[in-house]
């Protein structure tokens, strides 16, 4: 009985997680639509959260509802925030809020948990650099030469196999992101994930299991909280 209950609790932590996680998709949505329009062909912005919405599990109907329907007057800011933790952790906190007093009242609330502070803007941004990022699924004709002869026309930074070699990463100039992502979609490969995203220089590997455990927890807290939409760190397990 308390396995059953167990495993019970870790679905609906799930499924809790998953339902967040599409509600913030949808306001992506929405403010891109508020920003530049419902025509995703003309908006990059809402072009990239209508693609990031679907291979998350929202419905087409729920999308067009987000892009079509009735718009409230609900004005949403976007903010980035930059972070120091412990042990020179680099921090960055996105959020789309109604109420920018209150989101970072709730961001101070976790970086004093975490043993961290919000850092001057640029301070931290300066360590991170903005690629195009497209994993490949893997499979027989997935091959890293063919693939880079393929994007030769296109400034690319980097490809190579993922750790585990079930994938192969890409990272591309901005400017180039779409024009190489269509092209992978029309030579038929299997895009598991693909958006601009901001990427550590550098990482920090080895964590006290306290400043790992404090990171963890201002993630989850990051990551429940409906204002902020994303985090990104300069840590990474070896």
């Amino acid at each position: 009985m308390p396995r059953k209950h167990l495993i019970e609790s870790q679905c609906n932590k799930k499924q809790q997680f998953q339902a967040k996680k599409q509600q913030k998709l949808a306001r992506e949505i929405k403010a891109a639509v508020k920003v530049g329009g419902n025509n995703p062909d003309a908006n990059p912005r809402l072009k990239a959260a209508i693609e990031k919405a679907l291979r998350n599990g929202l419905s087409k109907d729920s999308i067009d509802k987000n892009v079509n329907g009735k718009q409230d007057n609900t004005v949403l800011t976007s903010c980035e925030f930059e972070c120091y933790g412990p042990q020179g952790i680099k921090i960055i906190v996105g959020a789309l809020t109604d109420n920018t007093n209150r989101t970072i009242s709730s961001l101070n609330g976790y970086l004093s948990k975490l043993h961290g502070e919000l850092a001057k803007t640029n301070s931290v941004k300066v360590f991170f650099d903005k690629f195009g990022y497209i994993i490949l699924l893997k499979d027989p004709k997935t091959n890293v030469d063919q693939i880079f002869e393929e994007l030769m026309e296109f400034n690319i930074h980097e490809i190579e196999e993922d750790e585990e070699g079930e994938g192969i990463e890409i990272k591309t100039e901005v400017n180039d992101f779409y024009a190489v992502k269509d092209l992978l979609i029309k030579n038929g490969y299997n895009i598991y994930e693909a958006e601009i995203k901001l990427i550590p220089q550098d990482y920090i590997t080895t964590l006290t299991d306290d400043s790992k455990e404090r990171l963890e927890r201002f993630v989850n807290s990051c990551e429940d909280d409906d204002d902020m939409q994303w985090v990104i760190t300069n840590f990474s397990e070896e």
